[in-house]
């Protein structure tokens, strides 16, 4: 064969062997993407902007058995609680996190999940993991992600070795995690800590981390906190809003918004993260419920169940109705405040602009078809007067115009650190740490400062 001739071979074997990659990575994408949640507990999640991404998170899909979902808005993201393993895929443009990705992982909360983060990019070589974690409301976090770098067309074999050493090194963290309980044993010990009255000594039992309430067992589910009968028909009910609330506040912006737990019913999750109108979240189960597990702790299952456990007391000189478990750690926060008072005068200034009180309202939480805490008085308002260009609460600062999400901290009207760090010391929790803010809003959940500070995680 003539020089000619073996160049022109080459020529046509590469341009062949491009279409047969280009074949065998589009029945992976169409296969991995039309795999339904129920039929997996991973999923791989990334931004398209860039092929070589688009091409790792198919190769690792295809071997992981996960689904495949590009956030770009090509395809309707499911509902993300129906998986346990998020591998998060994204393309690095000058030493950051592609801007797409970094919206979309500010702003979703990915409960009682796993995520592995993986990248590309020509300075790929370099570790990543922190970008990602500063970005993720999560549980948990496995570094064992990894760069990849030089993908194209023609080395995928390659890449598929380095995708075979990232999943043995998730297997083998994964197995210690597994090991130790994972999160379900801190979970169900902090739930046993918080509520001793209420729930026995939790234990591993059946396979998982378990609660006895009224001489039922309650398991761990997967967050989801079952009875034993719910168990049986897990797939119809959602996990739980379990999260780790944030210990300090901190003076960087940037470092206290990792911290910033989503309410129950995220605003996020009806949020379109790319901008593209029309795209957003589809549930897999549309009709999937949260367990009534709360509901179960605080007697609280219907109004009058729960208006038979709320006492009417005096707080701050206002008369208010609160469950009946939160009556003496309110006494004693507002003792506390009181002798503080006496040598701080921002405390003064701050109860002196009260303007009102409100805990026990029988209602759901706005927009959204969840109970509110304020339905079994475990949750207290401390709305304070109005002060020009102040905002206190998302959706108030939302119906103004006003993009809330941009509102810096200095622009909040915030209760004194001090008073914050007196509730939280008797389990209540803030909502001016909540991504969707309620400065004014106290919310009694033992289990999360619990969880939060003496995790054994």
């Amino acid at each position: 064969m003539d020089r000619e001739a073996s160049l022109l071979y080459i020529t046509l074997m590469a341009r062949r062997m491009h279409f047969v990659i280009l074949g065998i990575l589009a029945l992976a994408l169409a296969s991995c993407a039309e795999k339904q949640p129920e039929e997996t507990d991973s999923v791989v999640l990334y931004y398209s902007e860039k092929a070589e991404t688009r091409r790792v998170a198919a190769l690792l899909a295809e071997k992981t058995d996960s689904a495949l979902f590009d956030i770009a808005g090509k395809q309707a993201l499911p509902d993300l609680l129906a998986y346990r393993y998020y591998f998060i895929g994204a393309s690095i443009v000058d030493h950051n996190i592609a801007l797409p990705m970094q919206t979309f992982l500010s702003n979703t909360d990915f409960f009682d999940g796993i995520v592995i983060p993986f990248w590309t990019g020509a300075d790929s070589n370099a570790d990543y993991s922190e970008l990602f974690e500063k970005l993720i409301y999560r549980p948990r976090m496995i570094r064992a992600g990894g760069g990849f770098t030089e993908v194209s067309f023609f080395n995928m074999k390659a890449v598929g070795e380095q995708v075979d050493t990232l999943l043995a090194a998730l297997a083998a963290e994964i197995e210690v995690l597994q090991g130790a309980g994972e999160r379900a044993e801190a979970v169900m010990k902090a739930f046993a800590a918080a509520y001793p009255d209420r729930l026995g000594e939790a234990v591993l039992y059946d396979g998982d981390w378990t609660v006895e309430m009224d001489g039922e067992r309650y398991y761990y589910a997967q967050g989801k906190l079952l009875s034993e009968t719910e168990v049986k028909q897990a797939a119809d009910f959602r996990s739980q809003s379990i999260y780790h609330y944030a210990a300090e506040f901190s003076d960087d912006e940037a470092e206290s918004n990792i911290w910033k737990a989503a309410a129950e019913e995220l605003f996020w999750r009806r949020s379109i993260f790319t901008g593209r109108t029309g795209r957003g979240y589809s549930r897999s189960n549309s009709g999937a419920v949260r367990s009534n597990f709360y509901e179960k702790l605080l007697q609280c299952e219907t109004r009058a169940e729960a208006f038979a456990h709320q006492k009417a007391i005096t707080f701050f000189g206002s008369a208010v109705t609160v469950h009946e478990q939160t009556v003496a750690p309110l006494a004693r926060i507002e003792q506390r405040i009181n002798e503080l008072e006496k040598e701080d005068e921002e405390i003064s200034a701050w109860k002196k602009s009260l303007d009102s009180i409100g805990a026990w309202n029988w209602r759901n939480i706005a927009g959204s078809n969840s109970r509110s805490f304020h339905s079994y008085g475990t949750a207290i308002d401390l709305l304070m007067k109005a002060q020009p260009g102040k905002e206190t609460y998302w959706l108030w600062t939302q119906q103004k115009g006003i993009d809330f999400r941009a509102v810096p901290e200095e622009d909040k009207l915030n209760p004194p650190h001090s008073v914050v760090g007196i509730f939280e010391n008797e389990g209540f929790i803030w909502g001016g740490k909540w991504a969707v803010y309620d400065t004014m809003h106290f919310e009694y959940h033992p289990e999360l400062i619990y969880l939060s500070f003496n995790s054994l995680l």
